[in-house]
């Protein structure tokens, strides 16, 4: 099973969508193609989201 995850990266207003075979943990790093670069990133927060919306969602942070 796969997971759909949005990423942004400090608070941008871009985002972009990664398919994983498990939702990342905080302090994990994770290796994203970002404009046609490969970036290594240190997972920092994780926000649930249900309906696609923000409104109302949890939010966890280390």
């Amino acid at each position: 099973m796969t997971v759909n995850c949005r990423i942004s990266i400090d608070n941008r207003p871009e985002a972009t969508d990664a398919v994983f075979q498990a939702v990342p943990r905080i302090g994990e790093s994770v290796s994203l193609s970002i404009n046609g670069n490969a970036q290594d990133l240190r997972l920092s927060r994780v926000v649930h989201v249900t309906n696609g919306s923000l409104e109302g969602a949890g939010s966890s942070s280390k």
